[in-house]
C-alpha cells in the first residue's frame, strides 16, 4: 500500500513496488546522505551537533545501519567515518552484536 496525493492509501502492485523502491535506492537515500554529508562537513565532520557524540549521530548510525548495502556511503567519507566510529563506541557496539534479530 502506499499513500496518493490525498493521502489516502491505496494498493500497488509488484511492479510499482519495485519502481519505488529503485527511486529510494537510487535518488532518495543518496540525495539524504548528501545533505547529511554537507551538513556534517559544515560542522567540522566530526559529529553534527558541537564536538559531542549526540542523537543525531546515533540517530544517522542506525538510519545507515538498516541500508541494505553499505556501500552507498562510498561516496560520503565524513559519513562512513561517523558511522564506523559510532559503530566503535563499546556500549553500541555491545548492542548491535548481542540485539534481537527482527525482520523490518
Amino acid at each position: 500500500f502506499a499513500k496518493d496525493e490525498a493521502g489516502t492509501l491505496q494498493k500497488i502492485d509488484r511492479l510499482e513496488t519495485c519502481i519505488v523502491l529503485k527511486k529510494h535506492t537510487e535518488v532518495t537515500v543518496p540525495t539524504a546522505l548528501g545533505q547529511l554529508e554537507k551538513k556534517l562537513a559544515s560542522r567540522g565532520g566530526q559529529y553534527f551537533v558541537g564536538n559531542n557524540f549526540t542523537w543525531a549521530d546515533l540517530h544517522t548510525f542506525m538510519y545507515v545501519s538498516d541500508l541494505p548495502s553499505k556501500s552507498v556511503l562510498d561516496g560520503f567519507p565524513k559519513l562512513a567515518n561517523l558511522v564506523e566510529r559510532v559503530a566503535n563506541i563499546p556500549n553500541i557496539k555491545k548492542w548491535v552484536e548481542t540485539r534481537p534479530v527482527t525482520n523490518m
